[in-house]
C-alpha cells in the first residue's frame, strides 16, 4: 500500500513536531496537525456523502488548507479536481460538466463563480464548503485562526477506503490549460507521483528534514502540487503565500532562510526587477536552488538570474500527462557561456523519447520533428475521454507531446516550438520561439511572442506582439529590419503591434489563442478597414 496519505502518515509519526506548513492566512502545522486536520475533514466530507467514485472540485488559492482538503477528499476515498481558479463561470462549467463532481470547495472570493458554473452546469452539488478566508489580523497570532469557520465540517476519521489508498489507484484530476481549445482532465495515480518524485529528490540530493521550501506555482499546477507533497516526502517545511508578490517573496527568503522554490520564467524575471530597484540588496545567501519550467525562459534572462541570485539553477521539462519530469538541464549546465543553455537538458531516469514527422516516422539525429515519450510514470489517458486518448497516442504506448523538438549528438532535447504554434509561409516551416528569441535580443525589447496570420498569398505572415523595454523607443519597421540582417526574410516578421503586457497562464504561458482572437477582433472591426 503506498499513497499520499501513507506519505503524510508517515511524517507524522517520523516528525510529528516538524513545521510542514506556513501561510499567509495565519496557520502553521506540525505534521501531526496537518494529518489532524486531514482526517477530521475526511470525516466530515464522508458523514456528507462523499466517497469512493466521487470528485470534489477545488476552487483555490494557494494555502495550507488547500492541500488540506485536497488530502481530505483523498482520505475520503474520493478524488479532488485541481481547478485554475481564474476560469470564468462558462468556462468552469464546460469544466464541471466535463468531471460531474458530487461537492465543491472554494475560497471565500469564489463562490460566487463556483455558483454561477454550477447553475449553468445543470449539476447539483453537495456539500458546498467554504474555506477560510485570509486573515484579518497578522499571520501568526493564533494557530486555529480561522479553524472555526470549517469545523461543521470537522468530524472523526472515516474508515480507510483500500482500495482508494492504493499505489494503482488515482490520487488527483488536473486538468489542461485549455490554451487552444476545450481542456481535458487528467487523473495522477499515487505510485506515478510518488515514484517520479522521489527519484527527482534523489537527483537534487540535499533537500533533508528542515529543509525550507517556497510555494510560488499554483498548486492546480502540476509543477506547484509536485512541488507541494515532494516536500513531504523529504520531511521539509513549506512556505505558501496566497498569491505572488515579489517584494514579499524576497523578503520570504530573506527572513525566512528559504532554500528552495520552482518558478516560471516570468516569475524569476519579476524577481530580479524587484532586486535591482532595491537600494539595499537583500541577503538570499540561503538559496541554495531554483527549479524552472513551464515556459521557455531567455537565455538572456537565464544568465542574469545565475549572476545575481548566486545558486544551483535546474530546468525541468514535462507536462501533466507525464506526471514527472521527462527532461532535465543540471546545475553544472547553467554555466553564462555553456552552449547548451537554452536546451531542456537530457532525458531523466525512466524515460525514452523519438522525434518523428507528421506521419509517426522517425526523422534523421539532430532533426526537428514531434517529440514522443513512453516511461513508467506516463498517465494511462484523459478521464472519461477515449477519443482525446486515442488521438494522443501511437502504437506502442507512445505519448504524443505536441512539442517540436530536436536531439543533438550529446543527446540534449531543445524544444523548438509547440507544433499547434508553427507557422506555414509559403510552405516553410517557421517556428515562433527561434523568431522570439531573436526579438528577445534587441535592447529595446523586453519580449515578444510570435503567431501566423492568414494571408492571401503566403497562406500564414509571421506577425509579432511585442512588449518593448521602453515605451517609444523602437518602432515596428526599424525593428523588422533589424531582424532581417540577423535571420531569414522568410523567418522575419512582416508586421509587429506593441502591448504592455502579453497574456499569460497561472504558470506563465502565453496565451496565443488569445492574441490571435485579439488581432482577429481588430482586423474584423470598422476602424481597422
Amino acid at each position: 500500500m503506498q499513497s499520499w496519505i501513507h506519505v503524510l502518515e508517515w511524517r507524522a509519526n517520523t516528525h510529528a513536531d516538524l513545521v510542514a506548513v506556513v501561510d499567509d492566512r495565519g496557520q502553521a502545522w506540525t505534521y501531526a496537525e496537518l494529518l489532524d486536520r486531514v482526517e477530521h475533514v475526511a470525516g466530515g466530507l464522508t458523514s456528507r456523502d462523499v466517497g469512493p467514485d466521487d470528485i470534489v472540485a477545488v476552487v483555490a488559492q494557494n494555502s495550507a488548507w488547500y492541500l488540506a482538503a485536497a488530502l481530505a477528499i483523498g482520505r475520503a476515498g474520493a478524488l479532488p479536481l485541481l481547478v485554475n481558479w481564474r476560469l470564468p463561470a462558462p468556462e468552469l462549467a464546460e469544466l464541471l460538466t466535463l468531471a460531474r463532481p458530487s461537492a465543491a470547495i472554494a475560497d471565500p472570493g469564489f463562490t460566487g463563480v463556483v455558483e454561477e458554473a454550477i447553475s449553468l452546469s445543470g449539476l447539483t452539488l453537495s456539500p458546498k464548503v467554504v474555506l477560510p478566508p485570509p486573515p484579518k489580523t497578522p499571520p501568526g497570532t493564533g494557530d486555529r485562526h480561522g479553524w472555526d469557520q470549517v469545523e461543521s465540517l470537522a468530524a472523526p476519521a472515516p474508515e480507510r477506503p483500500l482500495e482508494r489508498l492504493s499505489s494503482k489507484s488515482a490520487f488527483a484530476i488536473l486538468h489542461t490549460s485549455g490554451t487552444t481549445g476545450k481542456a481535458k482532465l487528467i487523473p495522477l495515480d499515487n505510485a506515478g507521483l510518488i515514484r517520479a518524485l522521489s527519484g527527482f529528490a534523489i537527483e537534487i540530493g540535499d533537500q533533508v528534514t528542515g529543509s525550507r521550501h517556497l510555494q510560488l506555482m499554483p498548486l492546480f499546477h502540476l509543477a506547484g502540487f509536485s512541488q507541494g507533497v515532494q516536500c513531504f516526502l523529504t520531511a521539509g517545511t513549506l512556505y505558501i503565500p496566497t498569491s505572488f508578490n515579489a517584494a514579499d517573496v524576497i523578503d520570504r527568503i530573506e527572513r525566512d532562510g528559504v532554500e528552495f522554490f520552482t518558478a516560471a520564467p516570468s516569475i524569476i524575471d519579476m524577481l530580479l526587477d524587484e532586486i535591482a530597484q532595491r537600494v539595499t540588496p537583500p541577503q538570499l545567501s540561503s538559496l541554495k536552488e531554483i527549479q524552472y519550467g513551464s515556459a521557455p525562459i531567455r537565455p538572456e534572462l537565464l544568465r542574469r538570474a545565475v549572476t545575481v541570485l548566486n545558486c544551483r539553477f535546474r530546468q525541468i521539462y514535462g507536462n501533466s500527462e507525464s506526471q514527472s519530469t521527462v527532461t532535465l538541464l543540471a546545475p553544472e549546465d547553467h554555466q553564462p557561456d555553456n552552449p547548451h543553455l537554452a536546451s531542456a537538458g537530457k532525458l531523466a531516469l525512466g524515460w525514452e523519447a523519438r522525434v518523428v514527422t507528421a506521419s509517426g516516422d522517425d526523422v534523421p539525429a539532430g532533426e526537428p520533428g514531434e517529440l514522443l515519450i513512453r516511461g513508467e510514470s506516463l498517465f494511462a489517458g484523459y478521464w472519461n475521454d477515449p477519443a482525446a486518448t486515442e488521438a494522443a497516442f501511437l502504437p506502442g504506448g507512445w505519448y504524443r507531446t505536441g512539442d517540436v523538438v530536436r536531439i543533438d549528438s550529446e543527446g540534449y532535447l531543445w524544444v523548438l516550438d509547440r507544433a499547434r504554434d508553427m507557422v506555414i509561409s509559403g510552405g516553410e516551416n517557421i517556428f515562433p520561439a527561434e523568431v522570439e528569441a531573436l526579438l528577445a535580443e534587441h535592447p529595446d525589447v523586453k519580449e515578444a511572442a510570435v503567431i501566423g496570420v492568414p494571408d492571401p498569398r503566403w497562406g500564414e505572415a509571421v506577425h509579432a506582439v511585442v512588449v518593448p523595454a521602453v515605451s517609444d523607443h523602437v518602432d515596428g519597421a526599424t525593428l523588422i529590419e533589424w531582424a532581417r540582417e540577423r535571420l531569414a526574410h522568410f523567418k522575419c516578421p512582416r508586421s509587429i503591434t506593441f502591448t504592455d503586457q502579453l497574456p499569460r497562464t497561472t504558470t506563465g504561458k502565453v496565451l496565443k489563442r488569445e492574441l490571435r482572437e485579439q488581432l482577429a477582433s481588430e482586423a474584423a472591426s470598422p476602424a481597422s478597414l
